[in-house]
């Protein structure tokens, strides 16, 4: 079992990997339909949000999987 730490960390890590994937702070915001100042406060906080790790799921088809981006959600809920 990862601890606090290693959770923060990897949601650290994973961001940082898509951010450089996709090239900027303003082309993920674009692609996801967020302001640049969510993806700015992201950063800032060190994760994204879990319905955004949702939507970057499906749009890089798991390349970036929303259990790597948020380990700390249990349980993802259906919509």
């Amino acid at each position: 079992m990862k601890s606090q730490q290693q959770i923060k960390q990897q949601q650290y890590d994973e961001l940082m990997k898509l951010l450089a994937w996709i090239g900027s702070r303003a082309r993920l915001a674009a692609e996801l339909g967020e302001t640049r100042q969510t993806v700015y406060a992201w950063v800032k906080r060190g994760r994204i949000s879990a319905s955004a790790a949702r939507r970057v799921d499906e749009k890089t088809e798991g390349l970036f999987s929303k259990e790597m981006l948020r380990p700390d959600v249990v349980v993802w809920s259906v919509s």
